[in-house]
Parts: C-alpha cells; sequence; structure tokens
C-alpha cells in the first residue's frame, strides 16, 4: 500500500498495490506470491518464480547435497 499526496493540492491518494499472480518456473503451477508464499528472481538474466513447494524442495535438495543437518 502506497500514500500519494499531491504536492499543489494537498489531497492523499492512497493505492493498493496487488502483486498478480505468479506461475512456477518448475511445475508450471499458479500461486500467489503474498498469501501463499514462494519466491521470484532471477537466474542471471532469467527471470524465474518458485511456488511454496518448489521452493521447499530446491532448499531440501541443496541441504542434502552439502549434508546440512537440521538444528
Amino acid at each position: 500500500m502506497a500514500k500519494i499526496i499531491n504536492i499543489h493540492s494537498g489531497e492523499e491518494v492512497i493505492v493498493e498495490k496487488k502483486i498478480p499472480k505468479m506461475e512456477c518456473t518448475i511445475c508450471e503451477s499458479q500461486f500467489d506470491l503474498e498469501g501463499e508464499g514462494g519466491t521470484t528472481g532471477y537466474f542471471g538474466m532469467l527471470m524465474v518464480a518458485f511456488c511454496p513447494f518448489c521452493l521447499s524442495s530446491i532448499l531440501d535438495m541443496g541441504r542434502q547435497m552439502l549434508d546440512i543437518k537440521d538444528e
């Protein structure tokens, strides 16, 4: 949410920015980034988005490959 104030009139407008549904790069399912979680970012120049399930799976695979134990 953002508040925009017109410097000439002093009028305030509140704008609610809604993040659109994303499509997971791996499983192609639709997910709500704000409501469900997940992540978006870039691999080099390539934009990627991961739903919560795929993100959790990627992190778990990394922990296993690096032999990181849960505390």
